[in-house]
């Protein structure tokens, strides 16, 4: 091998090194950037990863962000997109399933409380973060089993509260068509 060549092939090794240090920094500021402050001594346990659990429902989630405060005591962050920074109920039932089944998987506690952040579509406004309260398992499997029985017929659905939830539910036309009242 030519001096020219070991010149270009040190060079080319070069600039593969230098973008992936420019990939892993701007990965790593994404990542902080959306941390809820309440987690800025956290360490990041887990990042987009799917969990499952059998018993006592069949369930699968797939977390954003999942942190281990220094006690040990993991804590969810789900991240969204919104043009308002505001929690739905979905988003509660949501993280509240992701930590019944992490602790199923894992063994390990999550924190009762999490973290909703937001970020703008358009990106002018700044990320935000929003703590939520989470549901207990037999809330969840309540909820489980009513979405079972609705499924098979055995109870008729209803529409929700807020008419923004039914505008983009997969069951709507369920509810039109059996004419149930708001």
């Amino acid at each position: 091998m030519t001096w020219s060549a070991m010149y270009v092939l040190a060079g080319f090794v070069a600039f593969v090194l230098w973008l992936a240090r420019l990939w892993m920094g701007r990965h790593r500021s994404g990542e902080r950037a959306s941390r809820p402050r309440g987690l800025v001594g956290a360490e990041l346990a887990y990042m987009e990863r799917l969990f499952r659990m059998r018993h006592p429902l069949r369930l699968v989630a797939r977390v954003d962000r999942v942190y281990r405060r220094a006690n040990g005591m993991l804590v969810l962050v789900e991240l969204k997109t919104r043009l308002a920074a505001r929690v739905h109920e979905t988003d509660r039932i949501q993280l509240s399933v992701q930590k019944l089944v992490i602790e199923a998987q894992t063994g390990e506690v999550v924190e009762p409380q999490a973290f909703v952040s937001f970020a703008s579509p358009t990106g002018r406004h700044a990320r935000s973060s929003q703590s939520v309260k989470l549901l207990g398992v037999e809330e969840i499997v309540a909820l489980v089993r009513r979405r079972e029985a609705i499924l098979e017929g055995r109870i008729e659905p209803t529409y929700a509260r807020s008419p923004n939830a039914c505008s983009g539910c997969a069951f709507r036309s369920e509810c039109d068509r059996l004419s149930v009242r708001r």
